[in-house]
């Protein structure tokens, strides 16, 4: 009575959103291929931090199920696991002359 099971992530439902670099699309949802649960104290569950990690923006091409990055669950300063961030879908490159302006944009106002 003294515990909770708390439900992290659903297996193959969007946990967060990375941003995509020169990619026919801007953003992209990641999920984890699995469900995760974790037993936590009732009255310690402030200590549990979920952060997601990854290099970004994601250059674009992207694959359905690339990793992307990883999903952190911490409790209490302790890491309880680290799981694979996955792509929900594809994002093909745009085109040249749409990449020359974003560069541009970039390089002059520091848009991504």
């Amino acid at each position: 009575t003294n515990f909770d099971l708390v439900e992290i992530a659903k297996s193959k439902e969007p946990i967060d959103k990375v941003d995509v670099w020169l990619g026919k699309e801007n953003e992209l949802d990641v999920y984890v291929d699995q469900d995760i649960y974790k037993i936590i104290k009732k009255a310690q569950k402030r200590l549990l931090k979920i952060t997601t990690k990854y290099l970004g923006p994601v250059e674009a091409p992207i694959e359905k199920d690339q990793v992307i990055g990883k999903l952190r669950v911490v409790y209490d300063e302790n890491l309880l696991g680290e799981y694979e961030l996955l792509a929900s879908k594809s994002i093909k490159k745009v085109n040249i002359f749409t990449r020359l302006l974003k560069s541009l944009n970039y390089l002059i106002w520091g848009d991504v």
